[in-house]
C-alpha cells in the first residue's frame, strides 16, 4: 500500500472486494468515502472518489496493474464522482447512469437498467437504477454472493440526505422496496461499515423515514410554519452543522406530504436555510 497511508484506509471484504476510504471525513460522509475495487479482474473501480491524488493512488494500489473493465459511479455528487475523468483516464471506460453522465459532464457509458457486467469468471454486477437521494442513483449488485454496493441510498449508519428537488422521499422508499425484493445478503454503503443483516438494515431505514414523515406531519398540524420550528420539532437540537441538511431534506418530506404553502412556502423556507 502507499506509503504513510494507516491501514484503515484500506479494508478487504473477501478476495474479490476491496474498499478505500478517502480522507474526507465529516457529518454527511462519516469517516469518509469509500471506493470499491470489485473482481478478480477485469476489475470493476466503483466511486473513484473526491479529487484526491493521495486516494486515487491508494486506489491504484490495489488495483496492482490488473486490468480494469469500467470505472463505475452510483451518481454524481462530488465526494463520489469528483475524480471520475482522471479514474478513467487511469484505469478505463466510464460507465454510470446517462443522467449522473450529463450532470458530470463527462463522456463514457450509459447503462441500462438491470445491465450486468462481469468483473470476473462466474461474477455478474448488476447496475439497479434506485432514485430518493439523488434522481440519477444507481446501486451495484454483485452475484452470486448478493453483496449490494448502495452508494449514498443507504449508509452504514444513520440516514442519507434526501435533498428537494432532486432527491424524493416517494422515490426513497420505493427504492428500497425495490432493493429489499432483490433479497440482498450484505450491504457495502458508500460511507460506514458494511451491513451483514441486509434486509433488516432496509427495512431500519424505511421505518426511519415514514416516523420522519409523521413528525413533520405532526408538525405543521401544531401550527409550525417556520424553518426553525419545523426543524426543531422534527429534529429536536441539532447541531448547527448540520441545519441546511437538515432544512433540504424537511422540503421533501413537504413535497412528500403535498404541502406546497404553509404561510410561507416551500422555496420561501429555502431562501431563509
Amino acid at each position: 500500500m502507499t506509503s504513510g497511508v494507516g491501514p484503515a484506509h484500506v479494508v478487504r471484504h473477501g478476495s474479490r472486494i476491496t474498499a478505500v476510504r478517502a480522507a474526507n471525513p465529516g457529518p454527511l460522509t462519516l469517516t469518509g468515502t469509500q471506493t470499491y475495487v470489485i473482481g478478480t479482474g477485469p476489475l470493476i473501480v466503483l466511486d473513484p472518489g473526491p479529487q484526491d491524488e493521495a486516494h486515487l493512488g491508494r486506489v491504484d494500489d490495489v488495483v496492482a496493474g490488473r486490468p480494469v473493465a469500467a470505472v463505475c459511479l452510483t451518481h454524481a455528487h462530488a465526494d463520489h464522482a469528483a475524480a471520475a475523468a482522471a479514474a478513467a483516464g487511469r484505469w478505463g471506460e466510464l460507465r454510470a447512469s446517462a443522467a449522473t453522465l450529463d450532470l458530470v459532464g463527462l463522456a463514457g457509458r450509459a447503462l441500462a437498467e438491470d445491465e450486468a457486467m462481469a468483473p470476473g469468471k462466474g461474477l455478474r454486477l448488476r447496475a439497479i437504477p434506485t432514485p430518493g437521494h439523488s434522481a440519477d442513483h444507481v446501486c451495484y449488485l454483485l452475484e452470486p454472493s448478493r453483496t449490494l454496493f448502495t452508494g449514498d441510498l443507504v449508509l452504514g449508519e444513520g440516514s442519507t440526505m434526501i435533498a428537494h428537488p432532486d432527491g424524493s422521499v416517494e422515490a426513497y422508499l420505493a427504492s428500497l422496496a425495490h432493493l429489499a425484493a432483490l433479497r440482498p445478503e450484505r450491504l457495502l454503503p458508500g460511507h460506514g461499515a458494511p451491513v451483514e443483516d441486509a434486509l433488516a438494515r432496509l427495512e431500519e431505514c424505511r421505518t426511519h423515514r415514514l416516523e420522519r414523515v409523521a413528525a413533520v406531519r405532526r408538525a405543521l398540524q401544531a401550527g409550525a410554519r417556520t424553518p426553525e420550528r419545523i426543524r426543531a420539532a422534527v429534529y429536536g437540537d441539532l447541531p448547527a452543522t448540520h441545519h441546511a441538511a437538515a432544512d433540504l431534506t424537511i422540503r421533501a418530506y413537504l413535497a412528500f406530504l403535498g404541502e406546497t404553502a404553509l404561510g410561507e412556502t416551500s422555496s420561501s423556507i429555502s431562501r431563509r436555510r
